[in-house]
């Protein structure tokens, strides 16, 4: 008996395959993708992951919403790659300073309390992008590594630099990776298991910064003998869940490291992001550098710039939702020990703002590394009478 040729719906079938493949083959030629095999997830896995990916951001797309989504490098990440790259997986209280109190409160940032000062008029709009031309386009990829909080604090650092010290210097956040200690885990395990902007900046102001062209490691050891670039003179933790304390940091003091939940997030691509919901769960940090408002949405927003790289959503930033007063957009936090806190945390927290983004802020100040060492060698000669 002669076979036949193919039935229609086994050549349609054959052709839609093939249309697939060739679909994903060319998004990897483009974005890259993740590794085949990467932690056992085959070729067509991930090419499965692709095309719902692709599904969810030309269904967001058709409607009438204030961002829109895009494909990208995460495309065909998995829930898990995806989760990794967030840099905060907390397991207790939020960081006190080294204090065993697990309420937040510590010594050293009640030492330097927020004060706002509510008859000061403040702009309309607000980008540090304008104003810190060199160090703002410092748009970093943190990888596969959950380095969220060295990032933001280090783009924080060196965006302070520049507005009070003219510095323009690329700063080590890999030094702050191997470097920050994390006892308590805070904000994780320390390193690539995540830590917080907090113990960051409390690292600067013990011990410094490199610059990123000075810092060399091997095997995520800390090299305590890298010359310093920047010390934290102090760092200023804003009061939790507070708009209007976010607002004036930013139209006043410089860019603020801010805690968010970004699970959404990956597939952003440009506009104003409204995508999460009250009850939030924390999970990864971000430098907010502004903000202002769309007239083609006609919502207020907060401008942050992310880890992803450059070829991420607005070029590297993300506009979201700003709220106008403290409590007008709050939740509850179940997952506190994936977000911003300590051991000992407490079940449940609550949240503010647009994917919690005003629930742990805070900002440094800076002074060059060579001025606190002469400094403290000035008050050495004083306190023995050589001077």
């Amino acid at each position: 008996m002669v076979a036949g040729p193919p039935s229609i719906c086994i050549l349609a079938l054959y052709l839609f395959n093939s249309a697939l493949a060739s679909d994903y083959e060319s998004f990897r030629l483009r974005h890259g993708g993740a590794d085949i095999d990467e932690d056992g997830v085959s070729f067509q896995a991930r090419r499965n992951l692709f095309h719902r990916r692709k599904t969810e951001v030309l269904l967001h797309n058709s409607r009438n919403a204030s961002w829109k989504m895009a494909i990208n490098r995460y495309s065909d990440y998995t829930d898990a790659e995806l989760r990794a790259m967030l840099g905060y997986k907390r397991v207790g209280g939020r960081w006190s300073g080294g204090q065993s109190s697990a309420a937040g409160s510590s010594s050293f940032i009640q030492e330097h309390e927020y004060e706002l000062e509510t008859d000061e008029k403040l702009a309309s709009e607000v980008d540090w992008r304008q104003d810190l031309q060199k160090t703002s386009t410092w748009v970093r990829n943190q990888g596969a590594c959950g380095s969220c909080w060295a990032v933001a604090a280090t783009g924080a650092l060196e965006m302070h630099a520049e507005k009070m010290l003219g510095s323009v210097k690329r700063l080590s956040h890999q030094q702050l990776v191997d470097c920050v200690p994390n006892p308590r885990h805070c904000g994780g395990t320390g390193g690539c298991k995540g830590a917080t902007g907090e113990l960051a900046f409390e690292f600067g102001r013990r011990h410094g910064i490199s610059a990123d062209e000075n810092y060399q490691s091997k095997d995520g050891k800390c090299n305590t003998k890298a010359p310093l670039a920047l010390k934290v003179s102090r760092f200023v933790r804003l009061p939790e869940n507070k708009a209007s304390y976010l607002k004036h940091a930013l139209g006043t003091k410089g860019p603020v490291v801010v805690s968010v939940d970004g699970g959404k997030w990956f597939s952003y691509g440009g506009g104003v992001f409204s995508g999460c919901q009250k009850d939030t769960v924390v999970n990864h940090a971000v430098l907010a550098v502004g903000y202002g408002r769309d007239q083609s949405s006609e919502k207020s927003y907060w401008t942050i710039r992310n880890s992803w790289g450059g070829d991420w959503g607005e070029n590297g930033f993300m506009r979201v939702e700003r709220h106008m007063n403290d409590n007008d957009y709050c939740g509850v936090d179940n997952k506190p020990q994936e977000g911003v806190f300590c051991e000992g945390a407490p079940a449940s927290v609550p949240v503010c703002g647009m994917c919690g983004i005003t629930s742990d802020s805070s900002y440094p100040s800076v002074h060059p590394a060579k001025s606190l060492s002469h400094h403290r060698k000035l008050r050495s000669k004083l306190a023995e009478g050589i001077l």
